[in-house]
């Protein structure tokens, strides 16, 4: 969508320096934001999640007030950490890693990059986003920007509500494409990235059981968001994400509303 190239950006700017005062060394410099994409799925009770027994669950909005018995109108939400278009901490793998809370602002809005496997996800469902894969990426469009996040774009929302978007199977195994351990030990080693971000459930694919990937990204001290949306909307290089992760202590994820702008 377009936007105006002032008016956004200060707001944009003033919401996440808290409205400090103070004036940028220079006054004169204008960001200009001429195009907007919203990132983030609308979470629903029915939004799909990872199902772990005894332990994970939908969202659920219950009517706490309302306008007819109480003069206003207020919800409770029942809902954990990594539900919905949402971002995970460092610490949801890794003690004494960073917890959501402690993510810095500078580490959230970056340089973003979205690498495109859904021709071979829509022929395998457990494809992988790969070393090769980033390295065929760097050849057409440049070396991945520094401090950027790196975006798998499978195609894969287009399943949303359907089952294979979790992609269980009769030994409910789950099936859905995601990174290499691979490519993401290249990200963290050899690549200066803030995070990672796909459009499927968890970054790891479906079947590894052990997310091993998310072990290697958060020992880095690296974000990861999942279940994005739009990804096919905006370019390959050249924009910015804004990811604008909950500020709860100790929390190791949280539902997150993110934007890429440029």
């Amino acid at each position: 969508m377009k936007t105006t190239s002032v008016g956004i950006p200060l707001i944009v700017i003033a919401l996440l320096t808290g409205c400090n005062s103070e004036q940028p060394k220079d006054a004169g410099t204008v960001i200009h934001i001429d195009n907007m994409v919203d990132l983030t799925h609308t979470l629903t009770p029915d939004f799909p999640f990872i199902p772990v027994k005894k332990l994970t669950y939908p969202f659920e909005l219950i009517p706490m007030a309302t306008l007819k018995d109480n003069g206003v109108e207020a919800n409770s939400w029942k809902i954990h950490e990594h539900l919905g278009t949402h971002t995970d901490a460092p610490n949801h793998f890794i003690a004494n890693q960073k917890s959501l809370d402690q993510l810095e602002l500078k580490n959230l809005i970056v340089p973003v990059v979205v690498i495109d496997i859904e021709e071979k996800a829509s022929k395998d469902r457990d494809a992988t986003l790969t070393r090769d894969d980033i390295v065929k990426f760097e050849t057409e469009f440049g070396k991945i920007p520094d401090h950027a996040c790196v975006m798998m774009y499978s195609g894969w929302e287009k399943h949303l509500m359907d089952s294979l978007f979790v992609g269980l199977d009769d030994h409910q195994i789950k099936h859905y494409p995601g990174f290499s351990n691979d490519a993401i030990k290249f990200l963290v080693e050899e690549r200066n990235i803030a995070g990672i971000g796909v459009d499927v459930l968890s970054f790891d694919p479906g079947i590894d059981e052990n997310y091993t990937g998310h072990k290697t990204l958060f020992e880095a001290g690296k974000w990861g968001v999942e279940c994005v949306a739009n990804l096919n909307k905006i370019p390959k290089t050249g924009a910015t994400v804004i990811v604008a992760a909950p500020k709860v202590g100790k929390a190791t994820g949280g539902f997150s509303r993110i934007i890429a702008v440029w």
